[in-house]
């Protein structure tokens, strides 16, 4: 009789746990507040800094000063030279790639109280592997804001 009350309470337990998790659709809610005000072409990746960034990673610049310190000394896009930070955030990145990039494309979300930057990379065999910039230009975002960087490939 003391295995069955065990053996019983061990099942109620486990199926009140197990019965209890719910899987929760999580539906992704884009807030218009998101925008970006201009895509940047393709860069050398030579001009980023690579002391203050790595390959992979996105910058948020938010100042002139911020600007200069990730642009190497004469590498500074000429879509960059007249960013008014006062209503502009500048995104900023740089990746290696495994095969030649015929062209990217940019988006930029809101989502909940988070925001996503997806790069999307066009692979071409015709081109040559190479380390890309890559960057854009979006509506004034607060400084301490979390940014996701994600990628999608195409080939």
């Amino acid at each position: 009789m003391k295995k069955f009350i065990f053996f019983s309470t061990i099942a109620l337990l486990a199926f009140a746990t197990l019965g209890c998790e719910k899987e929760e659709k999580k539906e992704k809610v884009i807030l218009p507040e998101a925008k970006i005000a201009e895509t940047l072409p393709l860069m050398s990746s030579s001009g980023i800094n690579k002391k203050t960034h790595g390959a992979g990673e996105i910058v948020i610049i938010n100042s002139q000063k911020e600007l200069n310190e990730i642009f190497n000394k004469g590498y500074l896009p000429k879509e960059l030279t007249n960013v008014d930070f006062t209503k502009n955030t500048v995104i900023v990145g740089s990746c290696g790639t495994a095969q030649g990039v015929s062209k990217i494309e940019h988006n930029f979300s809101k989502v909940k109280d988070k925001y996503e930057y997806t790069l999307t990379i066009f692979y071409d065999l015709t081109h040559v592997a190479q380390c890309v910039g890559f960057g854009i230009i979006i509506e004034k975002i607060p400084n301490n804001s979390e940014v996701v960087f994600k990628v999608n490939i195409k080939h």
